[in-house]
């Protein structure tokens, strides 16, 4: 029983949570301290966690069981992996909090609230049966919507929050549907059970069917997936930290339910297709519009929504370790964007201006080095990924973000040391994806089904997104010869405005109320 000692670093913070509601004197010193040991706790259990699987392996155990339903712990590679960086990130924004919100008055209220959501989070990732994840995954988008609101006196962020509400128990609904079917299709509540009697039918029923549609939908809505992504660049009224928290771990919540419901999703291939439309779509979409972005909060929303359609993409077409991967990268680099972002934007206001784009020789050169890295370095993996050929190509994204790097090297003094610099950083970062996700392999290896072998409607939608990004990239490095087009300007005047695919959804929102008022 000793893997429900994990569970008492959510119960720590839930208790942080509950204390900070009640006013007293030196209540705010009192919590800054407490939740600094609970976040060392959490840090330390984490820890705990990876030594005890590495040494046991898989682990499971109930504190509260009924036909499966209750309270109970899953210790895989992935749960263990998304505890250790939740806990991580949870302890840097908590920390970060207690001095981006010093002196204000509602710091007490704040701590906590941010204390109850990464409890929710905690226990989400941790959990062993549907009862539990259903309510936990709930209890996150709750617990997001008070710190959404923290500043209930901004119109922008009040709109947000609403609009942000409405969505999430869309996503509620979806998932709560999903498990009641698959409870009712398994006989069982246990995730373990239900996942490994989905994987034994030879014939999965409309019940399964229709939950691994409905395990989609909670996903996309969960991760601000296109068309209703619209409120996560509203919500930039909101403190940091909470920016922070909701862009490096709580919107990756849908990335996190299609690893952990994998079996299901692979079991019923129409899953997998709708998802990797939805995700090939919004990543091509919010890339688009990212380019026009001149905010540092906008386009780091922006590039949450394109990067999550990326990671949705990459699990339905069955990349499931390259999804991981993804997720633990991303939600590293958003924490440290946005809890830095105004270093930032000290360090674009202090740029010595005048300097000169690269040419476009220096450019090309770029761009050529990057394809001639990746060529040379995936094939020292074969033998170590036994994966589809489809991750190959997925890797060609990695040489695009690399090409731009090196394209955009700074040319004003000594180009050729700026250039090889750049090159050596590039080719350590390419070299640490690589090896990461020979790592995420082997650790997700027993614990997710084998990846599918791609239908061709997967390989249409892989094609065409590459092709998108290729574009798009040729796009920023080379401009000059577009930037003179009417067409081009019109462009993206629309996409700075996001396609007003948002506005356009508001309107449909707003009219019923409308309506139903004029006939009063």
């Amino acid at each position: 029983m000793r893997e429900l000692a994990i569970l008492f670093a959510p119960a720590l913070l839930v208790a942080i949570g509950i204390i900070g509601r009640i006013d007293g004197p030196g209540r705010t010193r009192v919590l800054a301290t407490a939740v600094r040991i609970a976040s060392a706790v959490s840090v330390v259990l984490a820890m705990g966690a990876c030594w005890e699987l590495a040494r046991h392996g898989e682990m499971h155990a109930s504190l509260i069981s009924w036909r499966g339903m209750g309270i109970s712990v899953w210790l895989d590679s992935l749960s263990v992996s998304l505890f250790v960086l939740v806990s991580g990130i949870g302890a840097a924004v908590l920390k970060y909090s207690q001095t981006y919100l010093d002196g204000d008055p509602r710091k007490g209220r704040f701590l906590a609230d941010l204390s109850l959501t990464l409890a929710a989070v905690m226990t989400l990732v941790l959990s062993g049966n549907l009862f539990q994840l259903v309510v936990a995954w709930i209890a996150t988008s709750l617990g997001l919507h008070r710190l959404l609101l923290f500043y209930r006196d901004r119109p922008a962020a009040v709109s947000a929050g609403r609009k942000k509400f409405a969505i999430a128990r869309a996503g509620d609904l979806c998932l709560a549907t999903a498990a009641l079917l698959l409870t009712s299709a398994c006989h069982s509540g246990d995730l373990r059970v239900v996942l490994d009697r989905v994987q034994a039918m030879t014939r999965p029923g409309a019940q399964v069917e229709i939950a691994a549609i409905a395990l989609v939908l909670a996903a996309a809505l969960k991760s601000a997936q296109f068309p209703t992504h619209g409120w996560l660049p509203d919500i930039v009224d909101t403190p940091t930290p909470v920016s922070a928290l909701l862009h490096a771990g709580i919107i990756n919540g849908g990335g996190f339910l299609a690893l952990r419901f994998a079996g299901v999703l692979t079991a019923i291939p129409g899953s997998l297709i709708l998802l990797a439309g939805i995700g090939g779509l919004t990543a091509v979409y919010g890339s688009l519009v990212l380019m026009t972005q001149t905010s540092i909060k906008a386009a780091l929303a922006w590039s949450t929504i394109a990067q999550m359609g990326l990671m949705l993409l990459e699990c339905g077409i069955g990349a499931f370790s390259l999804a991981l991967v993804h997720l633990v990268a991303h939600s590293v680099y958003k924490a440290h964007g946005f809890l830095s972002s105004g270093n930032a934007v000290r360090t674009v206001a202090h740029r010595h201006p005048g300097v000169p784009r690269p040419g476009r020789a220096s450019r090309a050169i770029g761009l050529a080095i990057a394809l001639a890295a990746y060529i040379a370095l995936r094939p020292c993996l074969v033998g170590v990924l036994a994966e589809p050929l489809i991750s190959w190509a997925l890797g060609l994204v990695v040489v695009l973000g690399l090409g731009m790097l090196l394209a955009q090297a700074t040319p004003d003094r000594r180009p050729a040391w700026n250039l090889a610099r750049e090159a050596l950083l590039g080719l350590a970062a390419m070299g640490a994806y690589m090896g990461l996700h020979a790592v995420a392999h082997e650790l997700l290896m027993h614990t997710l089904p084998p990846a599918p072998m791609p239908s061709a409607i997967e390989w249409v939608v892989l094609v065409a997104v590459l092709t998108a990004f290729v574009a798009i990239v040729f796009m920023q490095v080379i401009p000059e010869p577009l930037q003179s087009r009417a067409w081009y300007r019109a462009a993206y005047v629309h996409l700075t405005n996001g396609l007003y695919v948002d506005a356009f959804l508001a309107r449909l929102w707003r009219r019923p109320r409308l309506q139903a008022g004029a006939t009063l």
